[in-house]
């Protein structure tokens, strides 16, 4: 069959291929090229051309010579010499009904001027890209908000709204406000909603939560504080699969919110103290969650966390989230890997005892455990081993080693091994234990079978003693390894007499470990070669 006669159908897919797989001056020459060639080619071509642009140049570049042009004055920015009429509208129109996709960045400022927004606002159409079906608005300038306006229109999808494309929030003021409560009559169909509008103000955290509230088909939503009217509404929905939200300290007379029981993804909240997030968890439910992402502000004047608090926080996640969790990861912002506090990190009473982590414990479907903020020198072999036979399925583990604390493990080699022991999908371990020599002639090290997942390991402030040992029962449990990354040493600090010179120690293991790797490459490369000649003398 001729290419001529070739379905529209797959034409596009043909024309998407061309523009994914070359650099976008070469695929816009192409494509353009092609929309020239014939008829047939024509629509598909321009349709792929123009289904995604950045800012509104290109669009404004259609206007014939003598309506638009550079103002010198303005650093060469993109003006109107004057208002375009309806028959050049018409020509802008070809084009835009084409566009699915907008990103809109800051620099558009210094693109576009004063006069183009003037008349995109009073354009004939009502819509100005009518079948625009994703946004990216990353700009925060209150002279676009007449424009970002013009564009929410019943077909968009996807939106996201921000500062800059490297930011995160959307800063609050009255025309944001505006245009959010009426986000739900513009763009009732939104699936994707981006918008973390943050404030200390109530006010606004009613706002972002009337435009959810608003919203009945969202599939993922990434946004700031929500009421609870808002909370309820998304429980209610079936169609959600990722939620993103920040709590707040709640007023502890609050009463039970709401049960999430359909299927969701990923819930990822956020919260400015372990106490907000131990009592956000006491009023919420999530009963059918794969996966939990929980961030918590660092204090950077205070100690990192209260260890009264964190009995609350982990009774309370075991009980309001699924049984079939498969993912848990707490982490601190900024992560306490930077705390260089000495009077902290040697402080024992941040220790966690194996009875706060015990309810954790019912979540026998975690693949991935991130606790690495904890100080876990607490736990001893026994309680790793139980842990362990709880996850079987554990690929990922991170226990104890985010932070340089500077309180003795009581985990001993001992504990790794029951780890690889109990967990043969791991691929990822970082935590932080007493490495020594262990009796490798009896249990649990002989009935162990090797993990060969594992390349890296990461093992925090772990003391170390008869680094060659160490390496040969890593060697032998984890044939795979590599290396064995650490803390560096801390800068005027002098730690107990455990924790000196552990750098100097774990270079040793990463010297021997690369001598065994070596070894285990060439009798594996002779093995082979006797295997392939077995007459050759």
């Amino acid at each position: 069959m001729h290419v001529c006669l070739l379905p529209a159908e797959i034409l596009l897919d043909i024309f998407a291929i061309i523009h994914e797989d070359y650099n976008s001056v070469i695929s816009h020459a192409t494509l353009a090229a092609l929309a020239r060639t014939c008829r047939t080619f024509k629509e598909p071509a321009l349709d792929t051309l123009w289904k995604h642009i950045d800012g509104f140049e290109p669009l404004i570049l259609c206007f014939p010579e003598g309506v638009h042009d550079r103002d010198m004055l303005g650093l060469g920015k993109l003006t109107f010499i004057r208002p375009p009429f309806a028959r050049e509208w018409s020509i802008f129109s070809q084009y835009a009904h084409r566009i699915r996709s907008l990103t809109f960045e800051p620099s558009e400022s210094d693109v576009i001027d004063d006069r183009i927004v003037q008349a995109l606002i009073s354009a004939p159409s009502l819509a100005l890209l009518p079948n625009l079906c994703r946004l990216h608005w990353f700009n925060d300038q209150e002279c676009f908000i007449p424009l970002l306006r013009c564009l929410l229109v019943p077909t968009i999808r996807s939106l996201e709204l921000r500062s800059s494309s490297s930011g995160t929030s959307w800063v609050p003021s009255f025309a944001k406000s505006a245009l959010l409560t009426s986000l739900g009559a513009r763009c009732p169909s939104i699936q994707e909603f981006k918008c973390v509008y943050q404030s200390d103000s109530e006010d606004n955290s009613d706002i972002i939560s009337d435009a959810v509230c608003g919203s009945r088909e969202l599939f993922h939503l990434e946004t700031g504080v929500l009421n609870t009217q808002a909370l309820y509404h998304l429980a209610s929905l079936p169609s959600l699969k990722s939620l993103y939200f920040r709590t707040y300290n709640i007023d502890s007379t609050q009463t039970d919110g709401p049960e999430f029981i359909s299927q969701i993804n990923l819930v990822h909240i956020a919260a400015p103290s372990l106490f907000a997030l131990a009592h956000c968890l006491r009023n919420i439910r999530f009963l059918c969650c794969r996966s939990v992402a929980l961030d918590i502000d660092l204090n950077p004047w205070g100690a990192p966390y209260d260890p009264l608090v964190v009995p609350e926080f982990i009774i309370s996640f075991s009980k309001h989230f699924s049984p079939a969790l498969e993912h848990l990861s707490v982490s601190f912002e900024p992560p306490l890997f930077s705390l260089e506090d000495e009077d902290i990190l040697a402080d024992s009473h941040f220790a966690l005892a194996f009875d706060v982590i015990a309810p954790l414990l019912s979540l026998s479907r975690l693949t991935k455990v991130d606790l690495d903020w904890i100080c876990a020198s607490a736990i001893d072999d026994a309680s790793l081993k139980r842990m362990a036979q709880s996850w079987p399925l554990l690929q990922e583990f991170y226990f104890g080693s985010g932070c340089r604390w500077l309180v003795p493990p009581s985990l001993t080699f001992i504990g790794f091994i029951y780890l690889i022991q109990h967990c043969p999908a791991l691929r990822t371990i970082d935590m932080t234990f007493c490495a020594c020599s262990v009796d490798t002639d009896s249990e649990p090290f002989t009935k162990t079978i090797p993990n060969e997942n594992i390349t890296n390991i990461f093992v925090g402030m772990s003391p170390i003693v008869d680094p060659v040992a160490v390496a040969c029962q890593l060697h032998t449990l984890v044939p795979n390894l590599s290396g064995v990354d650490r803390f560096g040493p801390l800068l005027d600090v002098d730690p107990t007499s455990q924790f000196r010179n552990i750098d100097e120690g774990w270079a040793k293991v990463d010297e021997f470990l690369m001598v065994l790797n070596t070894a285990a490459k060439m009798r594996k490369s002779g093995d082979q070669a006797t295997h392939e000649c077995p007459d050759a003398p």
